[in-house]
C-alpha cells in the first residue's frame, strides 16, 4: 500500500510516517519509481506504536521493542519486566501529580478564606 492509504488506514499523518521511517520504527519498501510501499505488518506496528505511546513509552523504547519483536528476541519475562518498569514510572508520576494537586487545593482554600475575610469574595461565591 502507498503512504496515502497507510495514512488513511492508520490515522497517522504522512509527516509522522516519514519520521517513524527515519527512526527505524517502520520500514518502507521502495518501488522502482522510488515510491514507498508498506505492508499490513506496518499497520499493525503503527497500532503498537500508538498504544505504547499512550502507555507512556518513548519512541526510543518503542524502537527497542519493535527491534526485539522483529528479531524474535523479546521473551515474555522481559516483556513483563518492561511493562512493570513502565507501570512504576507511571505510578511515580501519579503520586507526584496527586501531591501537587493537594498542595494547590490547600493554597486555594487559604486564598478563598482570605478573600472572604477581606470582603473580596462572599461565602456564596466560594461555593
Amino acid at each position: 500500500m502507498n503512504i496515502g492509504e497507510l495514512e488513511r488506514r492508520s490515522g497517522v499523518g504522512r509527516h509522522t510516517l516519514r519520521y517513524y521511517e527515519q527512526l527505524g520504527l517502520i520500514v518502507a519498501n521502495r518501488q522502482a519509481n522510488n515510491y514507498r510501499n508498506y505492508t499490513e505488518q506496518t499497520v499493525a506496528e503503527l497500532a503498537l506504536i500508538q498504544t505504547a505511546q499512550s502507555g507512556g513509552f518513548s519512541l526510543a523504547e518503542i524502537g527497542q521493542i519493535l527491534a526485539a519483536k522483529r528479531g524474535n528476541t523479546l521473551d515474555c519475562a522481559q516483556g513483563a519486566a518492561l511493562v512493570a518498569g513502565k507501570m512504576a514510572d507511571i505510578q511515580t508520576k501519579i503520586d507526584t501529580l496527586q501531591a501537587a494537586y493537594a498542595f494547590l487545593d490547600a493554597e486555594r482554600v487559604k486564598l478563598e478564606a482570605s478573600a472572604i475575610a477581606n470582603g473580596l469574595m462572599t461565602a456564596y461565591e466560594h461555593r
